[in-house]
């Protein structure tokens, strides 16, 4: 790589018109080849289309594939007409620290890095938790995801939380759908920061080995580089992150001591709903669902695991809060929020297959998610005598479209696979 990755808002008006002259020129080689593996198209179809690459998700594999797309694709940009691009490199949206009076970077305005369709929306939030799962969580497949067919997950907390949340909700438009993201000129800068976050929890964590490192990525096979343990270690692929002040200020503060931490698995009890009509008819007149809690003897590590089914129609989110049953569920009270509130999953809606696609035993997105509450807070301060609920609240990403049956149309698809309390020590 020809240099270090910088925020966007930090490049100069001339390194920022040298990126977009890259893109420009790509843009034009697929206008006069859509097929030409240098053009933007073909490089934005490793992500997007089933039959070239396409994208991981929901295990080990999300990261470094990713990382792969991005240094190829800073490749070509660098080859794309020097001297004047020789070092571009690919900049970084910092969106752990929100625009001022605006939603996005001002520089994806601009001709070349703008895209019709995305979220205006302003009152929309960014995930909060990033910044937590990167400094807390030590657990690599909770942070990046398990191996494929692993019994104790799939999806690593970034994916399933944050980059699922900005996907499907903050930013939508052509983002909004895998097979259209990369077509927006957002998501390589977007990426950028996913992977700095990878970077960043990394150098914390010691640079734990890979967990499927003879893997083969998808779309990369006649590269020099193309397994998965190939994208591992930054210093081999020469990547490196300018750090703005800002994020050298929030990546400063240590972990607190009680850092969670998986370890010894005890047991596991299935919770149980408090609701007898099948869940498509409780999701279609409330919205939530509702579960009791089986009591639990004090441990250091209490986590509720959800398993469901990913609609392949449209993306939400699931937010859960774990409360006494005699408090009454009250998403406008910001008292029982902030009390309650025991985490979230966000759900990407997966590919739009073809007929006959030959990766039907390794699917481009699960057709499952688990999700790991961790309930250990509010077991330990809740008062010992309460009897516990979880409210599961369900909530739709703007991209389903409007009319009234966006929530009754994925209903039907949403099934609980598993829902129980898990005991770790």
């Amino acid at each position: 790589m020809a240099g270090s990755r910088r925020d966007i808002n930090a490049l100069t008006d001339a390194e920022l018109s040298d990126y977009i002259h890259a893109l420009d020129v790509l843009q034009q080689r697929s206008a006069a080849n859509p097929e030409a593996p240098d053009g933007y198209d073909f490089q934005a179809a490793l992500h997007n289309d089933s039959l070239i690459g396409p994208c991981e998700h929901g295990n080990d594999r999300f990261f470094p594939w990713h990382r792969a797309h991005l240094h190829y694709f800073e490749q070509v940009l660098q080859a794309a007409d020097p001297p004047r691009t020789a070092h571009v490199t690919i900049p970084y949206w910092d969106w752990i620290h929100p625009e001022q009076d605006r939603k996005f970077p001002a520089a994806f305005d601009k001709p070349g890095l703008f895209s019709e369709g995305r979220n205006p929306d302003r009152t929309v939030q960014l995930p909060a938790d990033t910044l937590q799962i990167v400094t807390e969580e030590r657990s690599w497949a909770e942070f990046g995801g398990y191996p494929d067919n692993d019994t104790m997950g799939d999806y690593g907390r970034l994916e399933r939380g944050p980059h699922n949340h900005m996907h499907g909700t903050f930013i939508d438009g052509k983002m909004g759908m895998p097979g259209t993201a990369a077509e927006d000129p957002i998501y390589f800068s977007f990426h950028a920061f996913i992977d700095l976050l990878w970077f960043e929890w990394q150098r914390r964590n010691g640079m734990p080995p890979p967990t499927s490192p003879d893997v083969e990525l998808r779309g990369f096979h006649d590269r020099p580089k193309h397994l998965l343990g190939d994208f591992n270690d930054p210093t081999v692929l020469d990547l490196d992150y300018e750090y703005t002040d800002k994020l050298k200020g929030v990546f400063a503060v240590e972990p607190p001591v009680s850092t969670r931490a998986f370890r010894t698995f005890l047991a596991a009890e299935p919770l149980l709903p408090t609701f007898d009509d099948p869940i498509a008819e409780v999701l279609r007149s409330d919205e939530r669902l509702e579960f009791a809690i089986p009591p639990v003897k004090e441990a250091p590590t209490t986590l509720v695991r959800l398993r469901l089914n990913v609609p392949t129609t449209g993306s939400y989110t699931v937010y859960g809060y774990l409360h006494p049953s005699d408090v009454a569920f009250a998403l406008d009270d910001t008292a029982f929020t902030e009390r309650w509130f025991v985490g979230y999953a966000a759900v990407w809606r997966g590919h739009d297959m073809p007929e006959g696609d030959d990766h039907a035993a390794h699917p481009h997105h699960p057709s499952s998610l688990t999700a790991r509450f961790d309930v250990t807070d509010v077991l330990v301060s809740a008062p010992g005598d309460a009897d516990l609920v979880l409210t599961l609240d369900w909530v739709p990403a703007p991209n389903q479209g409007a009319g009234p049956d966006v929530v009754p149309r994925l209903a039907d698809e949403i099934d609980l696979e598993d829902l129980a309390l898990e005991v770790f020590e």
